[in-house]
């Protein structure tokens, strides 16, 4: 099976090529309680078709995320589409500069901003499960995330880039528990889509904290990405979340798009008889 990981980005960056070793597509296999290859992208020059025709023999039974083009090679060689679209947006911070009042988060009496490294791990994981709770869009992949310990690979840096904390925050009510979160990793890029520079891995706020607490976290870490002169600030969000509306309020605008896919078969792929 020709796929392996990638000596110049690590362990979880692999590397997927035909039989006579051509490399096809690179991906990203993040913990997981299913196999996933995220962000599964063709080499440019690769014939998409074969590519499809190697994926579906090489990795039976994986979730694959996937930009339009290869979703459609593998949706034609019997992959399955899934029906949520990841959308990947963007601030462009020279072409739109935030307003500086952004810089200063608003916060109601009693509460605390402190760093994203005074996060208690138990704690900052039962405030994303109640942020995230039933019925949230994005509720089954925040559970999923925490069985296999994506939320800790992420904090480390292991999967977007290093923690940016001067534009990641955490916020405490009154009783010092968990109010809301926002955290910024500084991600090398995934192209041209893509080029590097302050990325949103997650920002939410538990039920019950004060109304617009959720936006002005958002504003401030815009506001920090600016004065600190990146040229963007990117986020992800599930096309069904009612948060992309806010986004888009803000200034984000699509990037680009990822559509997921599940490929036919079982992993890890069976035998075959003699």
């Amino acid at each position: 099976m020709p796929i392996w990981a990638d000596p110049a980005r690590g362990e979880r960056v692999r590397l997927l090529a035909d039989d006579d070793m051509t490399l096809l597509a690179t991906f990203v296999a993040p913990p997981s309680t299913r196999p996933t290859a995220a962000d599964l992208r063709a080499v440019p020059g690769t014939d998409l078709a074969r590519l499809a025709e190697v994926a579906l023999r090489d990795l039976p039974g994986v979730q694959v995320t996937t930009r339009s083009n290869e979703a459609e090679a593998l949706a034609s060689a019997g992959a399955t589409v899934q029906g949520t679209t990841v959308h990947l947006v963007r601030y462009r911070l020279r072409e739109d500069p935030p307003p500086l009042p952004w810089a200063s988060l608003r916060l109601s009496p009693g509460m605390e901003a402190v760093g994203i490294e005074a996060a208690d791990p138990d704690a900052l994981a039962a405030a994303q499960r109640a942020a995230y709770g039933p019925g949230h869009p994005d509720h089954r992949a925040t559970l999923e995330a925490q069985e296999t310990g994506v939320l800790e690979a992420m904090l480390a840096g292991e999967l977007f880039g290093p923690v940016y904390p001067d534009a990641s925050t955490l916020v405490l009510d009154e009783d010092g528990r968990i109010a809301a979160c926002l955290v910024a990793t500084l991600w090398e890029g995934i192209g041209e889509e893509w080029s590097g520079g302050p990325w949103v891995i997650e920002v939410f706020k538990v039920p019950g904290a004060p109304r617009g607490l959720g936006r002005s976290l958002l504003e401030r870490a815009v506001a920090v990405c600016a004065l600190d002169d990146h040229s963007a600030v990117g986020l992800s969000v599930n096309g069904t979340n009612p948060a992309r509306r806010h986004c888009e309020r803000l200034g984000f605008r699509d990037a680009f798009s990822r559509v997921t896919l599940n490929l036919p078969g079982e992993w890890p792929a069976p035998p075959t008889p003699p």
